[in-house]
């Protein structure tokens, strides 16, 4: 199997979203066919309706520059399947990928083979899907790679989502809103007690420093699983304390002792200083604009402070480099280009409300030309309804997915935008209209999905080499 049959195998399996079968028999059955390799190194695990990916891109590069070889595993990818897994920094080559994709096929039709008798062992009542094949590629890939730590992000939800078969050394917590409700409910409720169901007893002891055992959020035993939660509504923290308390969890929160001063440039990126655990005085250039990214760093830093506890070598050096150097590309990304260039994947409405807030704070309004395109399953009335009023122009168009909202739909649902709306047959031809509409010194804000951000960076991307 060569690179570009394994990617059209595994898209064969469907939309990870679209065909998404929660629950977790199918993942443990076939980790436990290839050898268990999501126990055969440290992890750390990171669930949350927005920020885990920025919290975990901080917590890697803060490991990596600490020392330690680290794995990553995110989702969804911008452009390439390969950027959601990687080792020190570097993504999976493509040909590494495509030798463990035939891997774990081959494995699953073992597994299918109901005359085998490793099926009998480790039966599987259904064909994994995409997201699981992709999880199982990423633990045998850092499993072989052996590395000192890995950090994950939750794909969707939590409780049943596959990535939740580890036994992390600290569990995250970004924060708990709307999104994804067909599967994982209708109310805040609902949505916090999946993302909770992360919480679990770890099964392991991990010998804490002087530190954790004067901390007055902490206790002396050990095995009990460290949950760190930033930024929750009193329903969400009552949640996610119960939870805690039926598993023997400890709940910090991420706000709770820390002192921290964030001053923003011209162009919204922070500069942090705070006083913790790792020393005091620790300074750190935050590399990602938004006024939400303070947010994400300290998570990131909380988690840190626990992991240094249990031993791990973090000095100050390292966080204010590892941060300082952390790229997470379609986030709030800032292309210094004529006209300048924002990514954003805002998908839901209160990714949607942060994006509305750094525009309003950084930018001049009459100068936003905006692309939009969005999943035809989000909320795309209250999200637009957030983004549209920041631009002078709203160009709508359709990314290359299945799941994508026809442009004609989006200008439907909104009738109100119809004098500022323009409609574009494809991202390329919407990229062509911003540059005839924008100037030199607007700002073209390409926003709505991920999906959109990826397929606007492909275009860019192949213009330059054009």
């Amino acid at each position: 199997m060569n690179y570009s049959e394994a990617v059209n195998y595994l898209y064969s399996l469907g939309n990870e979203v679209l065909t998404a079968k929660l629950g977790l028999r199918n993942i443990t059955a076939l980790l436990n066919f290839l050898g268990d390799p999501h126990k055969k190194f440290k992890s750390i695990l990171i669930a949350g309706t927005n920020g885990k990916g920025s919290v975990a891109a901080f917590c890697e590069s803060v490991l990596r520059a600490s020392g330690y070889r680290t794995g990553l595993y995110t989702s969804p990818h911008l452009i390439q399947i390969e950027e959601r897994i990687c080792v020190g920094g570097v993504m999976i080559a493509a040909d590494v990928f495509a030798r463990l994709t035939e891997e774990i096929k081959d494995a699953v039709s073992a597994l299918m083979n109901e005359n085998g008798s490793t099926a009998k062992n480790f039966p599987l009542d259904r064909h994994p899907t995409y997201f699981e094949m992709v999880t199982a590629i990423a633990f045998k890939y850092f499993a072989e790679q052996q590395i000192d730590i890995a950090v994950l992000e939750v794909g969707l939800g939590g409780r049943l989502d596959a990535t939740n078969v580890v036994d992390p050394l600290v569990d995250v917590i970004t924060n708990v809103d709307y999104d994804h409700q067909k599967y994982l409910g209708n109310s805040i409720e609902e949505i916090a007690a999946e993302k909770a169901g992360t919480i679990k007893p770890r099964s392991y002891e991990m010998a804490s420093s002087d530190w954790a055992l004067r901390n007055p959020n902490w206790v002396r035993v050990e095995n009990l699983l460290p949950v760190v939660l930033c930024n929750a509504n009193e329903t969400v923290l009552q949640i996610i304390k119960k939870r805690c308390q039926e598993t023997g969890a400890v709940l910090l929160r991420v706000l709770e002792d820390s002192e921290y001063e964030a001053e923003a440039d011209s162009l919204g990126y922070f500069r942090l200083r705070l006083s913790c655990s790792l020393e005091s005085g620790v300074e750190i250039a935050l590399p990602l604009p938004g006024e939400h990214q303070v947010l994400n760093a300290l998570t990131a830093i909380r988690t840190l402070e626990i992991l240094k506890s249990f031993g791990y070598q973090i000095k100050r050096q390292n966080v204010a480099e590892g941060i300082a150097k952390t790229c997470w590309p379609g986030r709030l990304e800032v292309l210094n280009s004529q006209p300048r260039i924002i990514f954003d994947g805002a998908h839901n409405p209160a990714a949607a409300q942060k994006v509305r807030d750094y525009i309003k704070q950084f930018f001049e309004l009459n100068q936003i030309v905006m692309i939009y395109g969005s999943m035809r399953d989000k909320a795309i009335r209250e999200i637009a309804r957030e983004l549209f009023p920041l631009a002078r122009q709203v160009i709508l168009t359709q990314p290359e997915w299945e799941r994508a909202a026809n442009p004609i739909e989006i200008q439907n649902l909104l009738p109100e935008f119809r004098p500022v709306i323009r409609l574009s047959r494809s991202v390329r031809e919407a990229l062509d209209i911003a540059h005839q509409l924008a100037s030199e010194n607007d700002t073209l804000l390409i926003v709505g999905s991920l999906f959109l951000v990826g397929d606007a960076k492909k275009c860019i991307q192949n213009t330059v080499l054009a």
